[in-house]
């Protein structure tokens, strides 16, 4: 995944990320802090969050 998702720029919560992929909270926060990379992520999670980035702002 090349590019930066806006899902985490800090518009949704750790919360909210961690429940719409069923992420564990530690690892969503660590997203969202940039901690962690997406492509830190096994594929299953990073089809999720890309599947989640184009639903939420597909235009």
């Amino acid at each position: 995944m090349k590019k930066e998702l806006r899902i985490l720029s800090g518009v949704l919560t750790v919360y909210q990320i961690s429940k719409a992929l069923d992420l564990p909270f530690d690892v969503s926060k660590d997203l969202l802090e940039k901690k962690l990379h997406i492509q830190d992520l096994d594929e299953d999670f990073q089809i999720k969050l890309e599947s989640l980035e184009r639903a939420l702002y597909s235009n």
